[in-house]
């Protein structure tokens, strides 16, 4: 009877103390600093890191699937030298954004560098049976009085998984201080946008991010349901941090939709955190909902020019965007029957394969905007060359001096609408796409797309997704492209 007593009561605390279980909250900004935080402007060039080259990775989201052959990719970018220093391309990635399962594998990089990555990353991550673990974990009777607390979810339970056996414990203050930068992207729930885990977008909520464990990032960045509940983030904004929205913020709405409808909708979410009486919490989900191909985030920050200012101020010459496309394809067993599938299956499939093809219009989308801005800058240099040699030839014809000049360039440039000042320094854009699209024999490409999104994978698999991964790189002329104006060599 005694021990039958002790055991009520202990299961009783127990239950009480795991009753009072709740998600690490993340903590107040006390003031907005631009200079401060884990931003780009503090991120350091690498000693074998140029500002005229620049790279960007987008890696698309897929589970283990994506992160083996992000692997594989970031691997091979190592052995890709050029320069008399003999520096690699992956020295020169300047960003990395992430997408769902590819999360992993960034903030992976971004906390214990690059050759811890290429060290470790295999052993430490890939080969591990993380999705076993985790099930494991959140099927632990023991976890069920934390789970029913109310403030507590299976998200936080992976978030614990994560930051225990994979990170550290560590958070965004952890980040390695020189380039590239992280954005461990995710999707706000409440208004279906983009949310990446870097200080600008906490600023909008008033909130200190360098206290952030980077492993709740990642975990929000694949919180796919319904799999995993979505991380829970508080809203600040209530004036406390002294939060000014940017400039660009005003001109985009006063602009309109029609100006450029990507950076408006950006303007009217960021205004959303200021209403906190209606969002006094922020809900983030997969990022895949919002953004498969981990592109976005970085497309944005460069059409608005206060965020990286590089893109604006002649110093890069190259522009370098790879994107590692790690989508499946496959097809849907439940058309093997007219039954319909059940609620389960039903769910997820909804929430994955419209990312799928979702992530090919992200793609369609990067290549349009990299085009026209070819073809812009290339009228607007043609429109200026045209206007100079226009007003020279007029005033040597009239015999008038430089002012003439000046006043008949002026006056020819603004009647086709150019402007005066200089147009922005042209660079070379490499825009490079790895995708398993490429693989010309169909039973082989259909072998890789048909590799299910799991957090964990039979190793012979990991070990396929790493070889391929230079073949599709080849398989892309902008690669080649690149490969000859760095005057590249391949190390083995």
């Amino acid at each position: 009877m005694r021990n039958q007593f002790t055991t009520y009561v202990c299961s009783t605390v127990l239950v009480l103390c795991y009753g009072c279980a709740s998600y690490p909250v993340n903590p107040p900004l006390e003031k907005v600093d631009e200079n401060a935080g884990y931003r780009m402007v503090n991120r350091t060039l690498g000693e074998k890191n140029s500002d005229d080259l620049f790279v960007v990775l987008s890696l698309s989201g897929g589970g283990t699937r994506a992160a083996a052959l992000d692997y594989g990719v970031l691997e091979y970018m190592d052995r890709i030298q050029f320069g008399a220093d003999n520096r690699s391309l992956l020295d020169e990635v300047d960003i990395i954004s992430s997408s769902s399962g590819s999360s992993l594998p960034t903030a992976y990089y971004g906390l214990f560098g690059q050759q811890a990555f290429l060290d470790d990353f295999v052993d430490d991550v890939l080969y591990q049976q993380v999705e076993t673990a985790l099930k494991r974990r959140i099927l632990n009777p023991a976890q069920w009085p934390r789970l029913a607390s109310g403030k507590f979810s299976r998200g936080d339970l992976v978030a614990e998984y994560f930051d225990k056996h994979i990170f550290e414990g560590r958070t965004f203050a952890d980040m390695q201080q020189q380039r590239p930068v992280i954005m461990l992207n995710a999707t706000d729930m409440g208004i279906g946008a983009q949310f990446s885990f870097i200080q600008g977008y906490f600023d909008l909520i008033c909130s200190d991010l360098s206290h952030v464990p980077v492993a709740r990032a990642v975990t929000a960045s694949m919180a796919f349901t319904p799999a995993f509940t979505p991380i829970t983030l508080k809203n600040y904004n209530d004036g406390r941090c002294g939060y000014n929205k940017p400039e660009w913020v005003q001109a985009a709405l006063d602009a309109g939709v029609k100006a450029d409808p990507l950076v408006h909708a950006a303007a009217v979410d960021v205004m959303s955190y200021e209403a906190i009486d209606k969002r006094p919490y922020i809900h983030l989900l997969d990022s895949g909902v919002s953004d498969n191909m981990g592109v976005r985030a970085p497309q944005l920050a460069f059409k608005v020019t206060d965020q990286f200012d590089q893109v604006m101020d002649g110093t890069i010459e190259k522009l370098v965007i790879i994107m590692v496309d790690a989508k499946p394809k496959s097809y849907f067993k439940g058309d093997l029957k007219a039954k319909p599938p059940n609620a389960f299956t039903s769910i997820k499939t909804s929430a994955s394969r419209p990312l799928a093809n979702y992530s090919s219009e992200t793609v369609n989308l990067i290549e349009r905007n990299v085009s026209d801005r070819r073809e812009k800058l290339f009228e607007l240099r043609h429109t200026k060359t045209t206007c100079n040699d226009h007003a020279r030839t007029l005033c040597e014809q009239l015999e008038m001096d430089e002012a003439c000049n000046e006043k008949a360039f002026a006056s020819c440039v603004s009647m086709f609408g150019a402007g005066l000042d200089d147009p922005p320094r042209a660079y070379d854009i490499y825009l490079i796409h790895v995708s398993f699209r490429s693989i010309d024999d169909k039973a082989r490409r259909e072998s890789f797309q048909s590799i299910p999104t799991k957090l964990e994978l039979p190793k012979d698999q990991i070990d396929r997704l790493i070889e391929v991964a230079p073949e599709l790189i080849h398989d892309d002329p902008g690669f080649h492209h690149l490969l000859r104006d760095l005057e590249a060599r391949i190390r083995d």
